[in-house]
């Protein structure tokens, strides 16, 4: 169960290429969601929000995917089909294809000049407010999740799959989907979301780090010490290094301040000797993602098929 298998990983990456994440399909996010809602609900009516009551609100919602999971592979082991199961299991995880296609959507109308609706799209895709951002702004927001979301999205899955197989992906996917539900700094879940956040960081502290040394190895690699020091003063242990390793892989500024809620947040600004962003470096931007997932794609089969080695001696 908790093996990895390079051909099931193989076959979830060539499967998020030709599909991407078909809509209305049973989903890893959207059942984590859905439950979420419910646990969160249902904890929530007579107990006052805690800490603790965060870490057993994640536990029910973990425990309950993870026991769904297992049901499962019981039925396809009984049936010979635990490769496919888990391939899709894998799969799901992974979202490389649906991002591109998402910041595509708010790159085509910033192109044609209608801010209107590249703000829109852009609401999709980042937490700040868009309403009034301007054409450089889009594009900073467009690029900046280009940047943190090829870990959580591409890296973050494949290390997980490599190191504990769809067991792991599962995992991985249902605790990221968990932090982007209740992992926020506000009065409703500033501590019943805590755990939520803290777990999710755990499991992205090595991927991160793997994406910003690729895309150093690829676009910048002289700049690494100041790509150190400059995500190391990110609020997250995480977003800062792959948004770094950004800025400096495009020669652009990013960072800097965000409104949430109509309420300012500063940021540290990555690459502060950087230009603007402007519209054509979102392409460039996905260009990099895809070398980037490639890059780890390739790597972390290695890693798959070099384990699966030692397995048969």
């Amino acid at each position: 169960m908790w093996r990895a298998d390079p051909s099931e990983i193989l076959a979830a990456i060539v499967l998020d290429l030709l599909v991407g994440d078909p809509r209305g399909w049973p989903h890893i996010a959207r059942l984590t969601g859905e439950l979420s809602v419910r646990y969160e609900g249902v904890l929530t009516r007579r107990v006052q929000r805690s800490v603790t009551l965060g870490i057993v609100f994640w536990g029910l919602v973990t425990g309950t995917m993870f026991a769904g999971y297992t049901i499962a592979y019981w039925f396809c082991a009984r049936l010979g089909a635990t490769s496919l199961f888990n391939t899709l299991i894998i799969y799901q995880a992974i979202a490389a294809t649906d991002l591109h296609r998402h910041v595509r959507a708010v790159f085509q109308p910033l192109a044609a000049g209608d801010l209107v609706e590249a703000r829109s799209r852009l609401a999709w895709i980042v937490g700040r407010d868009t309403e009034a951002l301007s054409e450089p702004e889009i594009s900073r927001a467009a690029i900046e999740s280009v940047a943190e979301s090829l870990t959580d999205a591409i890296v973050a899955p494949l290390f997980w799959s490599v190191i504990a197989g769809g067991p792991g992906a599962l995992i991985y996917r249902t605790a990221n989907t968990l932090d982007s539900m209740v992992g926020h700094r506000t009065e409703a879940y500033e501590k019943f979301g805590k755990a939520s956040a803290r777990i999710d960081d755990l499991l992205n502290w090595a991927p991160a780090r793997i994406c910003a040394i690729f895309l150093c190895f690829f676009h910048s690699a002289r700049r690494w010490r100041a790509i150190c020091q400059e995500a190391a003063s990110h609020a997250s242990p995480n977003a800062g290094w792959s948004e770094a390793a950004m800025a400096y892989a495009l020669g652009v500024r990013l960072g800097g301040d965000n409104h949430y809620n109509r309420l300012c947040v500063r940021g540290p600004v990555f690459n502060p000797s950087g230009r603007a962003t402007c519209t054509m470096d979102i392409p460039r931007s996905l260009t990099r993602m895809w070398r980037v997932a490639g890059a780890c794609a390739g790597f972390f089969l290695l890693i798959s098929f070099f384990l699966s080695f030692l397995r048969l001696k």
